[in-house]
């Protein structure tokens, strides 16, 4: 009778420790939700306090070069829409967005107007923002600013730390149309400190 009951008591404790371990799991999705919701609502925060400081500083740039200041602003445009993704859906839109700061030249040869058929961001479920830039120009006339640009890009996978990847790009802006006649991305890159020397 014993044996009887035992196995009575184990067929209906199955059903019990299934919905048991489909409610945690349940949890810690809901849990992954929420820090993932956490990440992206954090770093809009921290995009709009650069957004406020680089205004000040392109009060003093516009005086001196308002060309370099034009294509400085309108790089810190393309480059937020560019890298300020935290869907797959947003960076199939991302093109589309970008284009009227742009040329066609640009639209047609640019890695960053490139399409995503293997669906990365949904792969690795990877969100990115875009930090700041760092726009080096190497000549400025009426006619064309080209220089480089360093831009800080975090990113953010599920439970891990913030990484930032610096993508380096050739650029160049027409200040009579006001756009981007050149985006090429040549690479990323690296930066190693000595914490001896600080």
């Amino acid at each position: 009778m014993t044996k009887i009951n035992k196995k009575i008591a184990l067929l209906l404790a199955i059903p019990v420790l299934m919905v048991a371990a489909g409610l945690g799991l349940w949890l810690a999705t809901q849990a992954a939700v929420k820090t993932h919701q956490s990440a992206s609502n954090e770093l809009a925060v921290q995009q709009s306090k650069l957004i406020n400081k680089k205004s000040k500083v392109g009060t003093i740039l516009d005086s001196k070069q308002p060309n370099v200041s034009a294509a400085s602003a309108l790089l810190d445009k393309l480059f937020t829409l560019d890298w300020t993704i935290v869907s797959q859906k947003e960076f199939d839109a991302k093109a589309k967005q970008m284009t009227p700061y742009v040329t066609q030249d640009v639209v047609k040869n640019s890695l960053d107007f490139k399409a995503d058929p293997d669906k990365m961001i949904t792969q690795t479920g990877v969100v990115m923002t875009y930090g700041h830039m760092d726009f080096l120009p190497t000549s400025a006339s009426a006619k064309a600013v080209k220089g480089k640009v360093i831009v800080f890009v975090k990113s953010h996978l599920k439970d891990s730390a913030d990484a930032t990847t610096r993508f380096v790009y050739n650029v160049s802006y027409n200040p009579k149309t006001n756009l981007v006649t050149q985006l090429d991305r040549i690479g990323t890159y690296q930066l190693h400190s000595d914490s001896s020397v600080l």
